[in-house]
């Protein structure tokens, strides 16, 4: 068994590099494209990424980086820019500077650069060798990281910022200072794609990061409010009592600023920056039913033949909250802390059951879990028993999905099902587990005396 696992130590820096290639070269070449149903059916690459140097054009130019759709066009297609308006000024202005399709490649190699930090990041908290390799390939190899690359879409960002986070929590539980890092995947996330808001709750609740996540806000908030209301930044506002009013009115959000069922129409309210956090309320009504779309929302309706009820796709982000108070009061540090980061890694996974749009590349998201499950179970007492059964299911996010077994068939409801299922079904039992450890954690602190968590890493030489 020792000599298996040297031998694996050694061939794995070399599979992860082969196959990364492999990835790098199927950009251009299309290598691995007969696994995505896009790159089949329509010519999508660098849909994403060519909004993004359209914004700070539109803004050069005085117009609302929202405005994706107005000419001249910007590349060969495009999806419509809704990341934070600070991207389109510290991201989209450099790329700006390049023609569109030398843009897509400049930010191919800027993004594989943010996931292998991600990935350096994540594989130096472990002790293990053979996981450190592991993390790589799981971080850079998975299928959702190409179909990302494909695309051009800016989520590397915010897979960089939850490692940040959960790693910063786990220095934190190890005594060790964690707080620049949480502060700094807060900020990233904050100033891309606002995953990490799903876990605010749970850091200003918690003592050990309640400042970071309070700093975090504080510069998120100001920083909002210039691009709100400095006109060279939002040139089209529609002002201070409108913005109100639609806060007041998330069923109009919902019926007048939904891009996919308004014929991909910008209207007057869609070009103000604040539809960066009103497109949030427009995206969680009904689940726009498309094959690309990887929700559990999305999954039900397909299955039942109806929308499912609302209250049970939201169950596990109720139960997530639910837990807060609990965890946050746990007396042992070390436990608490352990559970906060559980807890974290839980919350960071509803957005895929709550949610009614969800692309198939956001599963990138689920490879920090997927590390840090691996890292912690190295060493802590309540993940022994659980630690495969959970990295199995969040490991399940490095696979393509199942797209390729339906490849010639009808596109029906079944089929879509079988796509989807590899993608939801293991996030949804991951969370659902996780929240079961947790409870018992809680139980355990609360009804006995706690037993030893010193960190003795179980390591094979």
């Amino acid at each position: 068994m020792t000599e298996a696992r040297n031998w694996s130590i050694r061939l794995l820096p070399w599979v992860t590099g082969a196959w990364i290639s492999v990835e790098l070269l199927s950009l251009k070449l299309g290598l691995l494209n007969r696994l995505f149903y896009d790159s089949v059916h329509a010519s999508v690459q660098g849909i994403d990424y060519f909004s993004l140097p359209k914004a700070f054009l539109n803004l050069a130019r005085g117009d609302s980086a929202f405005g994706t759709f107005d000419p001249p066009a910007y590349g060969p297609h495009f999806t419509w820019f809704l990341s934070h308006p600070a991207v389109a000024v510290w991201l989209g202005s450099w790329l700006s500077l390049f023609a569109p399709m030398t843009g897509y490649w400049v930010y191919t190699v800027f993004a594989v650069g943010v996931m292998a930090l991600c990935a350096w990041l994540l594989a130096r908290e472990s002790a293990d060798p053979l996981h450190r390799r592991l993390i790589w390939l799981l971080v850079m190899g998975a299928f959702p990281t190409y179909w990302m690359l494909f695309v051009g879409n800016v989520h590397a960002l915010p897979v960089l910022a939850l490692g940040m986070v959960f790693v910063g929590i786990d220095r934190l539980t190890d005594g060790k200072d964690g707080q620049a890092l949480v502060l700094a995947g807060l900020l990233l996330s904050l100033f891309s794609k606002p995953v990490v808001l799903l876990l605010m709750p749970l850091l200003l609740l918690l003592k050990e990061t309640r400042r970071q996540a309070v700093r975090a806000l504080l510069v998120y908030a100001v920083v909002s409010a210039i691009f709100e209301f400095v006109p060279a930044l939002n040139p089209q506002a529609i002002g201070l009592r409108e913005v109100a009013w639609l806060a007041l009115h998330p069923a109009f959000v919902r019926a007048h600023m939904n891009l996919y069922t308004d014929g991909f129409v910008v209207n007057v309210w869609m070009r103000d920056n604040s539809v960066h956090w009103f497109n949030m309320i427009a995206q969680s009504g009904a689940p726009m039913v498309h094959v690309d779309v990887f929700s559990l929302p999305l999954f039900l309706k397909a299955w039942m033949g109806k929308n499912a009820p609302g209250w049970l796709c939201r169950l596990p982000l109720f139960l997530t909250l639910l837990l807060i108070p609990f965890v946050v009061r746990i007396a042992d540090r070390q436990l608490r802390l352990q559970a906060a980061l559980l807890l974290s890694m839980a919350t960071s996974l509803v957005f895929f059951l709550g949610y009614s749009t969800v692309w198939e590349y956001q599963y990138t998201s689920v490879l920090p879990v997927a590390a840090m499950l691996l890292i912690v179970g190295e060493r802590d007492v309540f993940y022994r028993s659980t630690r495969w059964w959970m990295f199995g299911l969040a490991a399940c996010a490095w696979l393509p999905s199942l797209y390729f077994v339906t490849e010639g068939m009808p596109l029906t409801a079944h089929t879509m099902l079988l796509i989807w299922a590899d993608r939801v079904l293991p996030v949804l039992a991951l969370c659902l587990l996780m929240i079961g450890v947790l409870a018992r954690w809680v139980w355990i602190a609360r009804s006995q005396p706690m037993p030893n968590l010193a960190k003795t890493p179980q390591i094979r030489s």
